[in-house]
Formats: structure tokens, sequence, C-alpha cells
């Protein structure tokens, strides 16, 4: 029976996949180069991992690899941004992870390194732009591939508008 040896490099920024009588390496040389943005990495790997030909499970293995590399480089914002978006919609309404997952996710958002004060919460929310198209609500979306932006909260609406462009507060 053949052996799989698994190797990262991030320092190389590539992983490489070599098929030898005694192992196998992994190596796919600057697939997951910068170019390719963090939800395109999540979502790959979702895709291979749920696959049943084991090349490419392995290689979702080694993309969690290059996914890891990736969400070290994040803030704690943005990982709280990532949580939102990939695992909440993922969880039951009547289980206690949901609930875990929102307190992440409300403590990574508004970590600045540490606990935020009852006056800097009061600030942001007094400060929540109203949308121009439709006039509702719009909350802050920390980017992972893009600038952060306010995100219209109605479903219909969704408009974007990027920080630090001219906003209407309410």
């Amino acid at each position: 029976m053949v052996s799989a040896a698994l190797s990262h490099r991030p320092e190389k920024g590539s992983t490489e996949v070599k098929f030898w009588p005694w192992g196998m390496t992994v190596e796919l040389d600057n697939e997951f180069d910068d170019e390719l943005g963090t939800r395109y990495l999540i979502k790959r790997q979702r895709k291979l991992s749920g696959s049943s030909r084991p090349i490419d499970r392995l290689t979702a293995v080694t993309l969690g690899a290059a996914l890891s590399d990736r969400l070290n480089e994040l803030s704690d914002r943005q990982i709280g941004q990532l949580l939102f978006d990939c695992c909440w919609p993922e969880l039951y309404v009547d289980g206690p992870e949901l609930i875990i997952v929102t307190q992440a996710i409300d403590r990574l958002r508004c970590s600045m390194g540490g606990a935020v004060t009852n006056e800097e919460a009061q600030e942001n929310v007094n400060q929540q732009p109203v949308c121009p198209k439709c006039g509702n609500e719009m909350f802050l979306h920390y980017g992972i591939d893009e600038p952060d932006f306010w995100l219209c909260d109605r479903v219909a609406c969704r408009h974007k508008r990027y920080v630090g462009g001219p906003v209407r507060i309410r």
C-alpha cells in the first residue's frame, strides 16, 4: 500500500504533488496565490471535500492549509464577518451552537484589541447610515477580499456603499 505524505510550504507560496512508489507529496504550484479570494478558497475547499475522489479530498486538505495561512492575515473583525457569512447560516435555530457562534461573531466584529465600551457601541449605532435607494438601515460589513462597506439590510435592495464614501446619517 502506498502511503501519502502531505507538505505545505507557505514560504514558497505553493504546495506540491508528486507520486512515488513509497509515498506522495502535494504541490499545487501557485494555484492558491493572492489573486484568488478567501471566499473562493472556502467555496473550493467545500466542493473538493465533498468529492468521492481521494485526490480531490487530499487537495481539499492542502487547500485548507492555504486557507489557514490566509486567515492568519485577517483581522478579528474580518474573521467575525466570515463566521457570520459562512458558518452562521448553517446552524440550527434551536441549537446551542447558534448562540455560541453568534456571541463569537459579536465579539470579533467589535474587537479592537479589547472590549468595546458602551460609549463606542452607542456611537456606532448613531452613525449607522440609511440606504439611499430604499431608506432602510445599512449595516457595516467588514471586507474580506474587498474594502469594508455598508450593506442595506433589505434583501430586495442589498445596496452596497464602501466605507469612506458619502453617507446619509440617520
